[in-house]
């Protein structure tokens, strides 16, 4: 399955070799990923449901017809999308049933799919790791076959619709542990137990990511690494999140990265970057030129240890929330401006891809709005609704 993210076809081999104690051989992962010489190019595309409920539409450059943000990303050279999933949100608000759309439409588009768990009910980060409310008074040892059959169950879920991840990362921005209190950092041996758990549920065919903040911290990154190490959690790659914006510098995300690869020998996937096109001195093209660099540091990593990049909420457009009553503050950072036309970064990884991901042909129609959608997100919102009861009992 996760031959498909890379290209060309001759590189499709990638993950097709034989399973040691290790989710995949990880001296494997780094010579094929070295050999193929095709990072990972993606897109978080959580919010698009909601930003097509409220009427917004996505364009192509040179086109006067809309298209599904996932078609147009596919045309310029993404090969995955990435997918956060909470445990209980409000109803289509990154719940199953959101997922399981955008799972269907990705391979529609001939995207991989990364699934993002974030293990709560609400945005998991270092600032918050809440337990989900059903699971709120289990005991360690429940709590990790709760974590366990919930990861095996969801994949489950997306393989029987014929959508299977391609990479589950088992948390989000996890470096201050996960599922407090019982995984906070409090108690450590309890956070990566709970982690292995997590992590050992997926199946042996699907890669697995760890994925935490602040890439740029050196110190962070080494500490977190070490702890993995010593207490011997097995994954692929590891996922790190770099906001620029947010006064994260490049110079320091390369030093941070460099000793990584020196140290661990571990792919690595920035998977979550964004930065601004507006408010000035912000504009298009800082904000094309912020992504494009930060793409030159990953690629001259060694050995192919500079795995991917995943661009944050590239669609995530204004007045769409992705929780709500929470408001947008992030539509300043999409890869398509406030009239729903793209800005040259969307372009940027089209350098980086050997080949263009072709996606699925596509009927050009003028614009008609979300509505047709609404049918299958129901459908999709039964089926969920039936996993998540059978979580609540375990």
């Amino acid at each position: 399955m996760l031959q498909s993210f890379w290209r060309p076809a001759d590189s499709a081999d990638l993950f097709q070799f034989s399973v040691s104690s290790s989710k995949f051989n990880h001296e494997q992962i780094i010579a094929m990923v070295a050999k193929s010489g095709v990072m990972l190019l993606g897109h978080d595309l959580s919010t698009v449901l909601q930003c097509e409920k409220k009427g917004l539409k996505y364009y192509d450059f040179n086109s006067n017809y809309s298209k599904p943000p996932e078609q147009i990303v596919a045309d310029h050279g993404a090969n995955f999308i990435r997918l956060r999933l909470w445990v209980n949100p409000p109803a289509g608000f990154s719940d199953l049933s959101s997922v399981f759309e955008m799972a269907k439409r990705a391979k529609k588009a001939n995207l991989n799919i990364l699934l993002c768990l974030h293990l709560s009910d609400y945005w998991a980060d270092p600032g918050k790791q809440y337990t989900p409310a059903v699971w709120a008074d289990q005991d360690f040892d429940t709590l990790r076959k709760t974590v366990a059959d919930y990861v095996a169950s969801t994949v489950g879920a997306l393989q029987s619709q014929g959508t299977p991840p391609s990479m589950v990362a088992v948390g989000n921005e996890i470096s201050n542990g996960m599922l407090w209190p019982t995984g906070s950092l409090s108690y450590t041996s309890q956070f990566t137990a709970l982690l292995k758990s997590g992590l050992a549920a997926v199946d042996n065919d699907i890669a697995t990511m760890v994925h935490i903040n602040n890439g740029q911290d050196e110190g962070l990154v080494t500490w977190f690494m070490d702890l993995m190490v010593a207490d011997d959690v097995s994954f692929d790659f590891l996922g790190l999140s770099f906001y620029p914006g947010d006064g994260a510098l490049l110079s320091d995300l390369e030093t941070s990265l460099a000793k990584a690869a020196s140290r661990y020998n571990k792919p690595m996937i920035i998977a979550e970057v964004a930065d601004y096109w507006i408010p000035a001195p912000n504009n298009p093209g800082t904000q094309e030129s912020s992504l494009d660099a930060l793409l030159q540091v990953v690629t001259a990593l060694p050995r192919g240890l500079g795995a991917g990049v995943c661009y944050w909420e590239s669609a995530w457009r204004s007045p769409a929330e992705a929780y709500p009553g929470e408001g947008n503050s992030y539509w300043t950072r999409a890869l398509w401006n406030d009239l729903g036309n793209p800005l040259p970064a969307l372009r940027c990884f089209e350098h980086y891809s050997q080949a263009r991901v072709a996606s699925a042909e596509l009927t050009m129609q003028p614009d008609h709005g979300p509505s047709e959608l609404e049918p299958t997100i129901a459908q999709a919102q039964s089926t969920g609704a039936q996993l998540s009861n059978e979580t609540k009992d375990l």
